[in-house]
């Protein structure tokens, strides 16, 4: 379900319709404190426990407590934003798995599309049971991919595995009776404006020479292409007189996403605003959050702890000051203001930028394409556009 269609209060729903004797709600640290909200807003009077990804994996005291305490219980588990469990190498994956083996019901909540990237597909259907596409990752590997054999003169061949079309429908077919998706249809205006920021003479000309070093990296089959062009896009958003002229352009109730603390840093400190960032306790920033609806002035957030799970829908500006190649995070933040109960016109604002890796970032944002798939299929078209 998107983001700002009350898929916690249907879960809710769903979870008293069950016979379960608990439920256990596993969330991202920084959303604990809103799923607590959502609890208490629509009264869910189930015996449940709420346990973080972070906590599970990084106390072993904390996991075996929670071992103890859901035992012996015809148990519930939702799951909310389960991007933070793909990884099925780490300790947080496996405990995630044993608990999904000790419960009756299985339960999964995202904002973002599920088909975003096969994988999620493939570790979120694991989740809810192994019978569902019922194969390993061999299987699912042979099964739905191609192998793509990449070359350049003098280098030792490199191998990708890039997602198969052929059979695309297969898969669906395998997911769709545990896929429920609803899309949030606002009849609200929604506006989006864009305007270039210059950069400083001494970025611009850094820029350039990272540019030739990035093409001729490619040029010679580099194994660091994408960290380059991370370096690259850390230049551009972290200029200082980039930032000094997005804050003098800041008024009024906004929202405005950054990717860097250096960024944050820059803005913040030219003009009157509140910040939260990682660095930020989570008591302090439910604190700052209610300062800022009442107020009428900017919220400076980083994306990882401002585009997931906040209900800010008394607002409805949100400015870009930059954006990143992770898809799920800025689509995600979009809908921080556009949700269920937002009745004003929607303003979204892009500081877009005279170097061209800002268009490459965009047009991959635009397109929900993963970094890595661009870099394998069209390095062409990346040396175009930086």
């Amino acid at each position: 379900m998107k983001q700002g269609t009350g898929k916690t209060r249907t879960a809710l729903e769903i979870a008293k319709s069950t016979d379960s004797s608990l439920v256990l709600f596993l969330v991202p640290n920084q959303l604990k404190h809103n799923m607590i909200e959502q609890i208490n807003t629509w009264s869910f009077n189930m015996p449940y426990i709420i346990e973080t990804y972070e906590g599970i994996s990084q106390s072993d005291n904390r996991y075996l407590k929670l071992l103890d305490d859901i035992k012996g219980h015809k148990l519930m588990i939702i799951a909310d934003e389960t991007v933070f469990i793909k990884n099925a190498e780490s300790k947080r994956y496996d405990r995630i798995i044993n608990l999904r083996d000790m419960s009756e019901y299985r339960l999964i909540l995202n904002g973002t599309p599920i088909t975003k990237n096969e994988w999620d597909i493939y570790y979120q259907m694991k989740f809810l049971s192994d019978k569902i596409i019922d194969m390993s990752e061999p299987q699912f590997l042979q099964t739905f991919f191609k192998k793509i054999k990449y070359k350049k003169r003098g280098k030792s061949p490199r191998e990708f595995y890039k997602l198969s079309e052929v059979n695309i429908e297969y898969l669906k077919k395998l997911i769709e009776p545990y896929v429920y998706e609803v899309d949030l249809e606002l009849n609200i205006e929604e506006v989006i404006e864009y305007e270039e920021v210059s950069s400083s003479n001494e970025v611009y000309e850094e820029y350039q020479i990272q540019k030739e070093q990035f093409l001729e990296a490619v040029l010679n089959g580099y194994d660091d292409i994408l960290e380059r062009l991370v370096r690259m896009q850390y230049l551009m958003f972290t200029d200082k007189k980039r930032c000094i002229s997005i804050a003098k352009t800041l008024k009024g109730q906004e929202i405005v996403y950054c990717t860097y603390l250096k960024e944050v840093e820059y803005i913040s400190n030219n003009c009157d605003c509140y910040v939260i960032t990682g660095d930020v306790p989570a008591n302090e920033r439910a604190a700052i959050l209610e300062k800022f609806k009442y107020d009428n002035k900017p919220l400076i957030m980083t994306y990882g702890v401002g585009s997931f799970g906040h209900n800010l829908q008394f607002c409805n500006k949100i400015t870009f000051a930059s954006i990143q190649f992770d898809y799920a995070k800025v689509d995600q933040a979009t809908y921080r203001i556009k949700r269920l109960g937002q009745e004003r016109e929607i303003y979204y604002k892009y500081f877009t930028s005279d170097l061209g890796i800002y268009n490459l970032i965009f047009d991959n944002l635009t397109n929900k394409e993963q970094l890595h798939d661009l870099i394998v299929r069209d390095l062409e078209k990346i040396k175009e556009v930086v």
